[in-house]
């Protein structure tokens, strides 16, 4: 039976690099026979407790494809050191209950075997997935080891607007894929 990754891409730019990256990433688990789905949550409303219950219908509709998931790869820009605030959004409605004052039962996100990359400048995204790294840890999700691939973007990426990974890149990123499918299959 075919295992099915989540990639949930921390920019929703028109010609974001790291949607590119994302591209990439969910080539390399198609050929590997891995199902790799994009997870669209750009409609998802501020998680505040004013909205929280009863729970709008775009979160449930997350939710649940997230409850039918192997995994969720987290593919993000580096802002000023750490993550977007719309992808901390989605990880915040996917930490808490689904039903009101219920914290027994544990949350869709909680034991998903989860991993991380980013494209980005000069740092490598090393300060994003080091955020990323902590915050999925926190949440309960089941971490990959290590903090996940940062790819430094050469100076011709920024500026034709277009990423193209190196050969190392991709090899680095073929191996992330690898690991984290035997990981997957180790649940």
């Amino acid at each position: 039976m075919s295992k099915t990754i989540l990639l949930a891409v921390g920019s929703f730019r028109k010609q974001s690099f790291n949607k590119s990256l994302a591209n990439y990433i969910a080539e390399t688990l198609e050929k590997e026979g891995v199902t790799a789905k994009f997870l669209n949550y750009r409609n998802l409303p501020i998680l505040e407790q004013d909205t929280e219950y009863p729970t709008p219908q775009e979160v449930i509709d997350i939710r649940n494809e997230v409850r039918n998931a192997d995994g969720l790869w987290i593919v993000t820009p580096e802002y000023n050191g750490s993550y977007p605030a719309l992808l901390k959004n989605l990880l915040d409605w996917l930490s808490r209950p689904e039903k009101q004052f219920d914290f027994e039962t544990p949350t869709v996100i909680n034991g998903l075997a989860t991993t991380a990359s980013s494209a980005a400048g000069s740092t490598k995204a090393k300060f994003v997935l080091e955020n990323v790294h902590t915050l999925l840890k926190y949440i309960r999700t089941n971490v990959m080891t290590g903090n996940g691939v940062g790819i430094q973007m050469s100076q011709e990426t920024w500026q034709t607007g277009e990423l193209k990974l190196t050969e190392e890149q991709k090899e680095q990123i073929n191996e992330q894929v690898l690991q984290f499918i035997k990981f997957i299959n180790k649940k």
